[in-house]
């Protein structure tokens, strides 16, 4: 198949690109010099600004994985491992968004993670990727309880799509920090019960980590393994930032900046989310094994929930807070 105009103008375009033209007054123009508009020739607009990168990638990341099903991770690993893998997953998105910042700077095109695919390894590699991030977004379109609404803000333009992601996403940031001070103050004893558990159930019902499907180290090496896939799977960020790069106002400062404060305050959310979990509920804990033996639906699986249940905070209105957000 003959390559495209856009993929020869990728092709051939010299590695110096600015947004900004030369200076009409000095008189010559550099060699050097392309605009990235006409490298990319994706007739991109260019109005969304850091804050809205930035909310776009962590809100995009941010969801049930972080407060309802990381108690499966929970279950199967126990306290110890769901944190230990956890924080060495954040390692390898941190290598992914070293190298995802550092190319995406230097070409800011749209969908960058795909087309760099095709563009730096084969063309071939970059058509699976498009239809495979096509079909993992398919997918999750039956389970979005708020289908009708996100099709209505993709027709808006660049600018007003921006504004409400960043609004939207917002709330889901300000629900992660709610969760992680509720842990602090309860673990501490600032709860109905005046119950100072601390960290009680690293050490029962049968230390931080546990048995999956065998018994002693292999089961827990077992354990720690299924919760590494598990992050693997929850822990993400670089591509959503990436997407966002067509539309990016000044991407030579914007985006270097988006991609470092999505990777820290990422890692912050998840590594803390890991540990909060296990703080406040046991491994075996009765509740979280019927939730997911019977497949409980909506939040009634968030070990944040049953928490909130076991120190007898119903009648507060926190544990309908957490519902009302993801169920």
């Amino acid at each position: 198949m003959p390559p495209s105009s856009m993929d020869i103008g990728l092709e051939t375009a010299p590695r110096s690109i600015t947004e900004n033209p030369p200076d009409a007054n000095a008189g010559t123009t550099s060699p050097d010099y392309v605009s990235i508009r006409s490298v990319q020739g994706d007739h991109t607009h260019r109005r969304l600004k850091s804050r809205h990168i930035q909310l776009i990638g962590i809100g995009g990341t941010i969801g049930t994985a972080l407060y309802v099903q990381i108690g499966k991770g929970l279950l199967d690993g126990g306290p110890a491992s769901l944190f230990l893998a956890f924080t060495l997953w954040c390692t390898v998105i941190l290598a992914v968004t070293l190298c995802m910042a550092e190319m995406v700077s230097s070409l800011p095109i749209s969908s960058p993670f795909i087309r760099f695919a095709g563009r730096y390894v084969d063309e071939a590699l970059g058509f699976a990727a498009g239809w495979n991030f096509f079909v993992f977004e398919a997918v999750m379109v039956p389970t979005s309880p708020w289908l009708t609404s996100g099709s209505l803000i993709n027709v808006l333009t660049v600018k007003r799509y921006g504004e409400v992601e960043f609004w939207a996403e917002l709330g889901k940031i300000l629900l992660i920090v709610g969760l992680l001070a509720f842990t602090l103050i309860a673990m501490l004893g600032g709860n109905p019960l005046h119950d100072r558990f601390g960290f009680r159930y690293w050490q029962a019902p049968g230390g931080p980590f546990a048995e999956l499907y065998y018994s002693g180290v292999l089961g827990r090496f077992l354990g720690f393994l299924q919760c590494l896939v598990q992050a693997s799977f929850t822990i993400a960020g670089p591509d959503y930032v990436a997407m966002a790069a067509g539309e990016a106002v000044n991407p030579r400062q914007t985006l270097p900046r988006a991609f470092n404060a999505v990777f820290y305050r990422l890692t912050a959310f998840f590594v803390l989310g890991s540990l909060a979990v296990g703080v406040l509920v046991p491994y075996n804990n009765a509740e979280l094994v019927r939730a997911y033996r019977e497949g409980a639906p909506g939040a009634a699986a968030s070990p944040y929930v049953m928490a909130m249940d076991r120190l007898k905070l119903g009648a507060s209105g926190l544990p309908d807070i957490v519902n009302a957000r993801w169920c």
